[in-house]
This record gives C-alpha cells, sequence and structure tokens, in this order.
C-alpha cells in the first residue's frame, strides 16, 4: 500500500495538515500509555488510542526514533454493532523524515477509513531507558482523556516533577505498590494547542505547556537522581573524547608562548566560535552524546554538544578545567533544574580559571567569556563532572548593566519646518547583542548601511547619514546625523512641536505593543536626552513629569526648558523582563501605550509678545 503515500504525500500531511488545524481535525476520545519499564533497563510502551466518527478518512501518525525504538502491533479497529472489530489489512505507509536536523526520525501513517468510531493500538519498544524523560499533558489533536500507566519494577525508581499544570482542568496521580512492581496511574484532561511540526519531535519552542519530567534510576540512586544522569552522560560521551596529535598541534600553534590561562582560554573559544560552522540541532539521544573530538575537527562543523565536547577537550588539553553541561535555554518547554533529559535542550562547556566557573557557548558567535550567555540568563545547567554532577543557576544582567544611553542634540529650521543635528548612542552589556549578531560576518561599509536603516526605525523613519559605528567586544559605539522633518508646525503666536521621532523604547522588536511569549533578550536601562535649540523665542515653561512605574518595568519621562530658546527631553525606561509572559506583558504594554500617548501629543510653545 506504500505506493499509495508517495514522498509528496507525505511530506504534505506534516507540514501543511499539521501545521493547519482546520486542513484535518482529528477527534479523540482517549488515549492510553502503559509505559513498562523492563529490568533489563529497557522498556515498552502499549499505546491504545480512540478516534471519534469522521466524516472524512483520518491519517493518523505515529513518529519513533528508529535508532532506539521499535513500533509493532500495529491494528486498527472500526465499531461495529457496540463491538470493534480488526481492519485485517490496514493502510499504512513509513517514511524517513529526512530534515538536516533530524537523523533518526521515521513516521509511519494510518489511514483509517471514514464513518465510524475506530481504535488503533500498537507497542513502541525502546532500548535506552534514559530515552524515557517525559510524559505530556497537552496534545496537538482535540483529545479528551490522556492515561498513563507507568510500571517499574522494585529494583527501580520513578521520579517526576509537573510544570504548568495550573493550565490544566483536570490532574489526578495515583501510585501504588502490587507483586513486585511499583505502578503509577496519571489520568489528565490535556491541554489543547495548536498543530506545530517540530512539536511532533520532541521540540517545544516558546511552549508554556503542562509536562511531567521524568527519569528511571536503579533503587539506590533514589533521590539521587542527578547522580545517574550525570555518571549515565559521563560514560556515554567518554568514547568521543581524545584529541590526536593533529589536533593538539593546532591547538598549540593557536597558543604558542602564551602562558595566561584567561587569554590561552579566549584564543581557543574564538577559533571554536569562528573556524567551526554549527549545524543546528538533533533529535533524540544524538542530541546529547557527542560526536567524536577529531571527527568534528576534521569536518570543522558540529551542533552544540559536539562543538562544547571539542572546546572541553582542548581547554582541558592546556590544562584549564573544563566539563560539559546540560542546559535549557529560554525557549525550551522548561528549565534544566530536574535531572532528566527532558529537561534539557542544549549542552554548552563550564571552564575553571581559579576555581571560578566560566561559561562558554561557542554556538553563541557574540557571546564573550565572563559575561552571561544570552539565551541561558536566569537558566539552569547541570554541569557533569567526576563527582556527580552540580546544578548551576545562570547569571543573568541586570539593567544597570545593560545600558542604552542615547544624546542628541537638533537646531530648529521653523521656516521650512525642520530639526537637523546630530546622535550618538552607547549600548552596553549585552543590550546591543541583537545588532551584533546583524553586524556578524558583514564589510564595515554593510555594518553602517544596517545602522542606518536600524536607526531610521528606531527615529521613526527619519533621515539618517554619515553614520559610524564601532563593535567592541562589550558595547556597541553608534554616531550619526539625522533629518526630522514635518515636526514643527506654526501659528500665528505659537508653535507645535511634535517629538514622536524619540528613540522607541525597546528596540529588538517591531511592535509597538508586545505579545504574549516574546523574548526580549535582555533587560535594560535605557536613557534618551534630546537637547532642541528653537529658532525662534518663545515664554519659558515650567517642567513637565510623566512617571509610570509597574511590577519590572518604569519610564520616568520629562520636558523642561533649561534656558532660553532651549527644549530639554529626557526619559529614563528601565525593563527588568527577558520573557514576556502572561503577567508581565500587560505591565510592559501599559507602558508602552502610555510612551506612544505621550509621544503623539504635541508640545505647544507660546511666542513671546
Amino acid at each position: 500500500m506504500k505506493s499509495i503515500f508517495t514522498r509528496f504525500f507525505v511530506f504534505f500531511i506534516l507540514f501543511v495538515i499539521y501545521s493547519n488545524g482546520n486542513t484535518q481535525n482529528i477527534q479523540v476520545s482517549s488515549r492510553s500509555e502503559h509505559i513498562q519499564v523492563l529490568n533489563d533497563t529497557t522498556y515498552t510502551v502499549e499505546v491504545s488510542v480512540l478516534l471519534k466518527a469522521s466524516d472524512e478518512p483520518v491519517v493518523y501518525p505515529i513518529f519513533y526514533d528508529h535508532e532506539l525504538e521499535k513500533v509493532s502491533n500495529i491494528k486498527v479497529f472500526r465499531k461495529r454493532r457496540n463491538r470493534f472489530r480488526e481492519i485485517k489489512e490496514p493502510e499504512t505507509a513509513e517514511e524517513t523524515i529526512e530534515l538536516d536536523y533530524i537523523t533518526s526520525k521515521r513516521v509511519i501513517f494510518i489511514l483509517v477509513p471514514p464513518g465510524d468510531e475506530a481504535k488503533i493500538t500498537y507497542t513502541i519498544s525502546c532500548s535506552e531507558l534514559m530515552y524515557f524523560a517525559d510524559l505530556r499533558f497537552f496534545s496537538l489533536f482535540d483529545t479528551d482523556t490522556l492515561k498513563y500507566r507507568v510500571s517499574v519494577p522494585e529494583q527501580f525508581w520513578f521520579s517526576y516533577t509537573t510544570t504548568h499544570t495550573d493550565l490544566l482542568e483536570y490532574l489526578t496521580i495515583d501510585s501504588v505498590k502490587t507483586d513486585q512492581v511499583f505502578e503509577w496511574n496519571i489520568e489528565v484532561t490535556p491541554v489543547k494547542v495548536d498543530p506545530d511540526p517540530l512539536m511532533f519531535f520532541g521540540i517545544y519552542r516558546n511552549r508554556k505547556l503542562p509536562i511531567m519530567r521524568t527519569i528511571v534510576v536503579p533503587q539506590k540512586y533514589k533521590n539521587k537522581e542527578k547522580t545517574w544522569l550525570n555518571n549515565w552522560f559521563l560514560a556515554k560521551s567518554e568514547s568521543s573524547k581524545g584529541l590526536d596529535s593533529i589536533a593538539r598541534q593546532k591547538i598549540d600553534e593557536l597558543t604558542y608562548g602564551i602562558t595566561d590561562q584567561e587569554q590561552i582560554l579566549e584564543i581557543i573559544y574564538e577559533f571554536v566560535k569562528y573556524s567551526f560552522k554549527y549545524v543546528s540541532i538533533q533529535i533524540g539521544l544524538g542530541a546529547f552524546i557527542p560526536s567524536h573530538v577529531n571527527e568534528v575537527f576534521i569536518n570543522k562543523q558540529g551542533d552544540c554538544k559536539d562543538l562544547s565536547n571539542f572546546l572541553c577537550e582542548a581547554l582541558n588539553y592546556k590544562g584549564i578545567e573544563s566539563h560539559l553541561a546540560l542546559a535549557a535555554t529560554y525557549n525550551h518547554i522548561s528549565d534544566c533544574d530536574f535531572p532528566s533529559l527532558g529537561s534539557a535542550n542544549h549542552v554548552v562547556c563550564v571552564a575553571y580559571i581559579d576555581d571560578k566557573p566560566i561559561l562558554l557557548d561557542p554556538t553563541d558567535p557574540v557571546h564573550i567569556p565572563n559575561k552571561p550567555v544570552q539565551s541561558m540568563q536566569g537558566r539552569t545547567i547541570l554541569i557533569t563532572n567526576p563527582w556527580g554532577g552540580e546544578f548551576q543557576k545562570v547569571e543573568a544582567f541586570s539593567p544597570q548593566q545593560n545600558k542604552i544611553s542615547y544624546e542628541i542634540e537638533l537646531k530648529a529650521c521653523s521656516e521650512q519646518s525642520f530639526l537637523e543635528g546630530g546622535f550618538s548612542v552607547l549600548y552596553e552589556g549585552i543590550s546591543g547583542n541583537f545588532l551584533k549578531r546583524s553586524f556578524l560576518d558583514q564589510t564595515k561599509d554593510r555594518k553602517n548601511h544596517l545602522a542606518r536603516q536600524h536607526f531610521q526605525r528606531i527615529f521613526n523613519n527619519q533621515l539618517i547619514s554619515g553614520i559610524t559605528v564601532f563593535n567592541n567586544p562589550d558595547s556597541i559605539v553608534a554616531r550619526g546625523k539625522m533629518s526630522v522633518r514635518g515636526k514643527i508646525f506654526n501659528d500665528v503666536n505659537r508653535q507645535f512641536l511634535f517629538l514622536d521621532f524619540a528613540p522607541r523604547l525597546i528596540e529588538s522588536q517591531q511592535r509597538e505593543t508586545l505579545l504574549d511569549g516574546t523574548y526580549i533578550g535582555n533587560t535594560m536601562k535605557k536613557k534618551v536626552k534630546l537637547i532642541i535649540t528653537m529658532d525662534r523665542d518663545f515664554k519659558p515653561f515650567d517642567p513637565v513629569s510623566h512617571v509610570h512605574e509597574e511590577e519590572g518595568v518604569s519610564l520616568n519621562l520629562t520636558i523642561s526648558n533649561p534656558s532660553d530658546g532651549i527644549i530639554r527631553y529626557e526619559y529614563v525606561f528601565v525593563l527588568d523582563h527577558i520573557f514576556m509572559d502572561e503577567e508581565n506583558t500587560k505591565h510592559v504594554n501599559k507602558i508602552l501605550n502610555a510612551f506612544k500617548k505621550l509621544s503623539d501629543e504635541p508640545i505647544i510653545l507660546q511666542g513671546k509678545i
């Protein structure tokens, strides 16, 4: 029957149907999974899916990792006269998912005829117990009930933690010991989520969803699950170690004559970041078990765990203690604060100089040592080492460390209704990382062109020229000229001055207000000082201040007349959020809307009589 399911159809199903829930609406009465851990540290999953009656044929997918898992005993039943009767030769097709970053996934499509309720049953056998890393309390289909039954022999222990269960309408978890077996029974009304093809492969980007992270360990490691995962990871990655003479020679050449450890670290870190190609991600155990360091060196490419592993080996070779760490980036479904492969979506290197840990991420080309890795701020990592492993919280930069400072001076020409002058801006900390990323591998002229486009947007599409950019390791400085048109309006004895060209509050986002789930990337303290010299006399006015404060965000804006003919416009904007959730989005948008309203109101200058 495979001829029915051509390659075109398979990928049409995968990337069209499951990215558009209206194309195929699979209605599921219940899905049950019985996970049985076996004495030999393998496990099986017996799956039963009850499908509601449909007027259209249903194509039901089974995704699995063919390197670790085997799917068997696929059966399809149709309900006739209150009984499920097996379809003797169900129509199925199997295809390998051929994407650059998905190397071990396959999908089996099952065609379910229309008109009746149906049941699909199958068994998945897995050779690696550590792969049993999560139970999902959400569904991409309209599912009434999810049921999990976890059976674990008494010589093992099932440990878990749940995340975002406040999103669930119903959840029960019960456990019992029967006949030398521990059993956990879990029933949940799952959260329905919008279809996303990557979620079929366990990639949950920018998703706040309920999930149970799991790990099964020998009984003697009960309450020592971190140590078990640590030791497992070290054992699995041991075969990837060992630099050959060619790799060692290159590292020696790079560091010849240098004895300072910090300088050696920086040289090797720069070498890996800029000489090796980062090749996205992998799925399954391939996402965690590194390729051999010599293979990575020869090919000059790898994903996060490959590049970090090579970096660790190179640093250890030069006498700098280094270890791999499992990590969760900002867009992962959970933090890496529980010892499970379901907690991590990233691998980094942690080096030690004078017993101080230095976090290194060779996949982040703008990161510098002794600074936070932007994508992991406030997250937890599990540093793997011979002493049982260590959880560590990643530092996040404070707003005070991420200053953005604007100095703008303009002169007015009322007759032609324009303002002209110049500006300078300093981005400190990681506040300018979004610009640094756009400048990567660009010529000087191209950088200046990109900067001009950026500041034209920041200044509300005013004319920017003569731009120069200084891209320093820990800061960005930019200077330029600007011409502002159509912001001065003359009346009989007064002028209207609009300042809606003042720099927007948040530069890394295109939207004027933010959506839940928006990743800002850094905290900030942004200070803008705009001095305008008018060419007509006007009556002095008292300073006008606007103060807006919400949790984790504030705006203090002042307009004053410090001397004759001078208007001084200043604001200080402080943002202490990196990622927008349901609660802080309301607070931040309230400030953004207040700023927009103030920017749209003109300053009225009364002429002197």
